[in-house]
């Protein structure tokens, strides 16, 4: 192969042909090894020749054809308001499904199987069928939104649904694409290829109709084609004065109109006033609305133009011009702010834009790789690093003109690695594949300038060295700094992988050739972050640098690795900036992502939190709940008291939330580390301990000591006496007390469990401690540094779901064996729904920072697990918590600052 590449590219594209082709023709029938494998050898015999395509090349073609067939999708769950009226079914045959099976054909081009293809096909059914068919006369309204997960192909099952709205009769389609001009002119390109079928950016520099045909149009059939009328392009948003010059009203178009704009309140006033000055027939036309990300600009921040209540204003008008109109929303998290942001409950159901009709959660393909498999400790994907070298030159909170003088060496490594991540992918035969590097450090734009060629210029460097070294023998090419550095790289990161170095060495030219260094913000120095083929037929490889622009609903094709310096306490924004979940297909496991322990730590908290709220939702289904039931039910969960925080810590007013503690647990996520509370907390323990092994029953439990049946006003003074870190907000004292005594009130619960967990198995070199006279093993914490003297675990979690089954009755315990086989599968959520008195877990924790233990004796802490069903909402069971906004904003201010910066 010569340096150039040209030879590896062309055999790539050939391998990708042959992989395409054969999953049609097998497409439905029978896949397993030797079927696919005969297959690839007989379309390699009749279309190329051995010389061609190696051996190796058909292995590795049988290899991405196998994960492609076995990639499987659930149908999503859907919550619906009573008195629902199906109608599709009926009105299908009437359908001609133009759109939609002109969409379907392109999918497999995508990588779809017929699988995922077909719970598409299902989850957009449902979701039109809970819109209002467009064909029922008189006034209607429709609210509904979908709950997906970040970068899992939401633009697919929204493009599915628009597809569909447009066979069955919506004539209006609008889109709002989220707040930047990159993402709208992104979600354009992609409308333009699923549904307009023309690349709307060439409808004046195209000199032909193949040059303007995109995505489905390249079914183009002169004899039976339609396309709908786009009035945005995928460089130009609505412009009022262009519109102006069509002189034709809608409803003179007989196919459907799209208009894709960017959340923005000046935009949304101009389609406004030109609908209604170049429209005198809306009433007529059954309008579709799309609001992709829509919780984001629901927050209330200080600037006028992207004021929320602005926003939401200018959309509900935007409804309100149509007398038959459906709203369909999407967001990446189930704490959606249109639960939370409301101050109570009648005004969240009485929001113009609450999905009153139906919400659908959205499951993903089995190759989604979402925040459980990287930041979980069952995740099956080792790629995160966690870095401490930023502080002296890039700390997380700085002023807008503390440039770096240099740059971390951790950030040095992390550009060797996307490097050597290219030439592995070049190995693997992914040539002509896009390759992404983020780069997310700081939210001012002139510090992402200084951060861009500072990169440029350590890339240089690099670039220079290889082209120098990369074809001598390896001893000779080692006698370089920089090569030796690329060496080191590989043998901490790589050196298990299928190639040695002598493999890599001689591909380094080839992958850091094309690599570009861009900064994607809002500056005059900000650069297109497009991968559209007509420019880039052979792939792009591009460094992104940015900070909001590269927060949110951007998709940066063929990420490998992140580089992310940014601090957050927000569910939506750490998984918005996450640009790292998706697909990977056939590089997953050499992906990387440079981030602080602390960020680590968010993410591991959050997936949990997320996957045991979606768990709840299918629960939900089952019981036939309601979407009102669904926000109740978000609004009133522990978690949301961190996000009601945030929200409303500019306030600097106590706000006050009823929370449900029903089938809960809550423990005590950061701990006070202060020499006195931990001293004080530890008395605390001992004082309940000798009062629960005077009037409580002992039972030995996994070596850990339970006693039954204690009674509640030990339980209420040892809740009344821990000293409780004020950012762990689940476990304020006063709370958990005025809900120790409505148990008492209402359920005539007089009596509480209480585990001492010891941990024998511990990998802790504490000695045993003595408890009230009990032998206690400490569990060993590595720990974070929090705000205000405090420490929490890296997943915001103490204990573990075995430690709920403490106290649980040994018949029902049997049962519950029987269903998941073993102890360590039962979920905790069951143990919860069979416990007859709540849990109180107390843990003593080794508590390492940096691998040293920092506290000799151990830390207190605990938790509570409630019985109950958390789907249940009680109304009569509500506790009402204090949110502190004084010391959050005190505290997480220039967090908050941070998040509300939507210029750049």
């Amino acid at each position: 192969m010569n340096d150039t590449g040209i030879e590896m590219y062309d055999h790539a594209s050939i391998l990708e042909k042959i992989e395409d082709g054969v999953a049609i023709l097998l497409d439905g029938g029978k896949k397993d090894r030797n079927t696919i494998i005969n297959f690839v050898r007989m379309v390699v015999d009749s279309q190329y020749n051995n010389e061609t395509v190696s051996e190796q090349g058909i292995l590795q073609i049988t290899k991405r054809l196998e994960a492609r067939f076995d990639i499987s999708m659930e149908v999503g769950n859907l919550l619906s308001t009573e008195g629902y009226t199906p109608w599709v079914d009926d009105a299908r045959n009437n359908i001609v499904w133009y759109y939609w099976e002109r969409y379907k054909r392109l999918l497999p081009d995508k990588k779809f199987n017929r699988k995922v293809i077909n719970v598409l096909d299902i989850d957009t059914n449902k979701i039109l069928d809970h819109l209002e068919n467009p064909g029922k006369q008189g006034s209607w309204k429709r609210k509904g939104l979908c709950v997906g997960h970040v970068q899992s192909g939401k633009t697919a099952n929204y493009l599915g649904v628009i597809c569909k709205a447009a066979d069955a009769g919506y004539k209006v389609i609008i889109v709002l694409a989220g707040l930047l001009n990159a993402l709208r002119n992104q979600t354009q390109e992609r409308i333009d290829e699923g549904f307009v079928g023309f690349d709307s950016s060439q409808q004046l520099e195209a000199t032909t109709l193949e040059e303007k045909l995109t995505g489905v149009g390249k079914f183009y059939d002169s004899s039976n084609w339609h396309s709908p009328v786009p009035l945005t392009t995928n460089s130009k948003d609505f412009d009022r004065k262009i519109a102006t010059q069509l002189r034709a009203q809608i409803s003179q178009f007989n196919e459907p109109v799209i208009f894709v704009l960017k959340k923005n309140v000046s935009i949304l006033k101009n389609l406004i006033d030109w609908l209604k000055g170049n429209n005198s027939d809306l009433n007529r036309l059954p309008m579709l609305l799309i609001d992709d990300e829509a919780d984001h600009a629901s927050v209330n921040t200080n600037q006028e133009y992207n004021d929320p209540t602005t926003t939401n204003r200018r959309i509900r008008e935007l409804l309100s011009l149509f007398e038959q109109s459906s709203y369909l929303g999407y967001t990446a998290t189930p704490f959606a702010n249109i639960f939370i942001d409301p101050e109570n409950d009648d005004e969240m159901l009485k929001d113009d834009l609450f999905p009153s009709d139906f919400i659908i959660s959205l499951d993903t393909p089995s190759n989604y790789i979402g925040a459980s498999r990287i930041f979980e400790k069952e995740g099956d994907l080792d790629i995160v690093r966690e870095i401490n070298d930023y502080e002296d030159v890039l700390p997380l909170n700085h002023k807008k003109d503390e440039f770096p003088p240099n740059l971390p060496r951790s950030l040095h490594e992390a550009v060797r690695t996307f490097i050597l991540v290219k030439a592995l992918r070049n190995l693997r035969g992914q040539v002509n594949s896009h390759n992404s590097m983020l780069i997310n450090v700081s939210r001012f734009t002139d510090i992402q300038s200084n951060i861009k060629w500072q990169i440029h210029e350590y890339l240089t460097e690099l670039r220079d060295a290889i082209k120098n070294h990369y074809a001598l023998p390896e001893h000779k090419a080692l006698s370089n700094s920089s090569m030796i550095s690329l060496k080191k790289t590989w043998d901490k990161e790589f050196k298990k992988m299928e190639f040695v170095w002598k493999d890599i060495q001689g591909k380094l030219s080839a992958a850091v050739s094309p690599i570009t260094v861009i900064e994607v913000n809002g500056s005059n120095n900000s650069e297109t972050l497009d991968y559209n083929n007509r420019d880039y037929p052979n792939g792009r490889s591009v460094i992104a640098i940015g900070g909001l622009s590269l927060s949110r609903g951007l998709t940066l094709e063929g990420l490998t690795v992140s580089y992310f310096l940014r601090n957050s306490i927000m569910y939506d924004t750490l998984m918005q900036m996450g640009r790292w979940f998706g697909y990977r297909t056939d590089f997953d496991d050499i992906c990387r992502i440079y981030m602080t322990s602390e960020a680590n730590s968010w993410y591991a908290h959050i997936s949990k939190v997320t996957d045991e709220l979606r768990e709840e939702f299918s629960r939900m289904e089952k019981a036939k709940m309601t979407p009102r039931d669904f926000g109740l039910c978000v609004r009133s969960h522990p978690e949301s008291l961190i996000v009601t925080a945030r929200n409303k810590m500019r306030t600097a007013k106590p706000v006050l939330r009823q929370i449900n503690l029903y089938g809960r647990l809550v423990e005590t996520a950061v701990l006070s580390k202060a020499s006195d509370a931990v001293v004080n907390n530890w008395n605390a323990v001992q004082a309940l301990i000798i009062s629960a092994r005077k009037k409580g029953v002992y039972k030995e439990f996994n070596a850990s000591h339970l006693f039954l049946k204690v009674p509640i006003k030990y339980i209420e003074k040892f809740l009344d006496d821990f000293i409780n870190h004020p950012a762990s907000q689940n476990t304020e004292n006063r709370p958990l007390i005025d809900y120790l005594k409505l148990l008492y009130e209402k359920d005539n619960i007089s009596e509480w469990d209480v585990v001492l967990l010891s941990k024998p198995g511990s990998k802790s070199t504490m000695e045993q401690q003595i408890v009230s006279g009990l032998p206690v093993k400490p569990q060993l914490r590595n720990v974070i540094p929090e705000k205000s003297n405090g420490i929490a675990q890296k997943n915001r979690r103490i204990g573990s779901d075995p430690d709920e089954q403490a106290g649980i009755n040994g018949i029902i315990m049997q049962k519950l064996l029987n269903q998941y086989g073993s102890k360590s599968k039962i979920k905790s959520s069951e143990c919860r729904k069979v416990r007859k008195r709540p849990l109180l877990l107390l843990h003593l924790l080794d508590c390492h920072i940096d691998e040293n233990s920092i506290n000799k004796q151990g830390i207190f802490a605990f938790g509570i697990s409630f019985p109950g069903e958390s789907t249940v909402r009680r109304p009569e069971r509500l506790v009402e918590y204090v949110v502190n906004t004084v010391w959050w904003n005190n505290n997480y201010a220039d967090l908050l600052d941070e998040e509300e910066n939507l210029s750049e």
